[in-house]
């Protein structure tokens, strides 16, 4: 009785990623949510301006007037980042390493979805507990989606159907550590705000990317899936 039981919560579990794996919109996601993140970043960078400090941090945005549509852009970006790494996912045949590299970028929309619910403080950054959980949660966006870019470079290298792609990934792994470091070491707040756009814009090129590649392979006959060799002390 009970492999009956896990046999068909096999099938269903199957059923459900094939539904993902053969819908055409869902690959959209890495474009829409990195396109509205950066549409409402721009938009309270200039409606915010008299109030705000010039390039502001990103996080400070949300203390401005309209600071509601920042919550309200974290929000979304974590929503469509889950949509699109399960697309990838569904994509690249559920390899170890794609599992590692979802389970990282997982982690990363998690992060964005609580950094609405954790705003930060001006003023105040790293001497409250709410300052101190949100740049946790910052560091751990950050670091989780590099780790995850490293995780599918690994098996982007090593599947015939997606080896462009893995030194590109390779690249934004570098320059997202750059930022990340850069945004990490500076002392002014413009400089800080400057780095993290870059950080955000470099990962949101990645995903675009991607995207593009997402859809355009269901233009083409669906590739036999490839005995893509993991190492076993991956």
């Amino acid at each position: 009785m009970d492999k009956i039981e896990q046999t068909s919560g096999g099938k269903q579990s199957s059923s459900i990623w094939n539904k993902i794996k053969h819908c055409r919109l869902l690959s959209l996601a890495g474009i829409i949510g990195p396109f509205a993140f950066l549409a409402i970043l721009l938009a309270l960078d200039i409606i915010q301006w008299q109030s705000l400090p010039v390039l502001s941090k990103i996080s400070d945005l949300v203390h401005g007037a309209f600071g509601w549509l920042q919550t309200v852009a974290f929000v979304l970006i974590g929503v469509f980042l889950i949509i699109f790494v399960m697309k990838l996912y569904s994509i690249t045949h559920k390899k170890i390493s794609s599992l590692t590299g979802t389970s990282f970028f997982g982690i990363t929309s998690v992060g964005f979805l609580a950094i609405a619910a954790f705003p930060s403080e001006i003023g105040n950054i790293g001497l409250s507990i709410q300052g101190l959980i949100h740049n946790s949660i910052a560091g751990v966006i950050s670091a989780t989606f590099i780790l995850g870019c490293i995780a599918f470079a690994h098996h982007f290298r090593k599947d015939p159907h997606w080896k462009p792609y893995w030194i590109y990934t390779v690249l934004t792994v570098i320059l997202c550590l750059a930022f990340a470091i850069s945004w990490g070491v500076a002392t002014e707040s413009h400089l800080q705000a400057i780095s993290e756009r870059l950080l955000l814009i470099s990962g949101f090129i990645w995903m675009l990317v991607i995207s593009i590649k997402l859809i355009r392979s269901h233009g083409k006959q669906q590739p036999v899936p490839v005995n893509v060799e993991e190492d076993d002390n991956y």
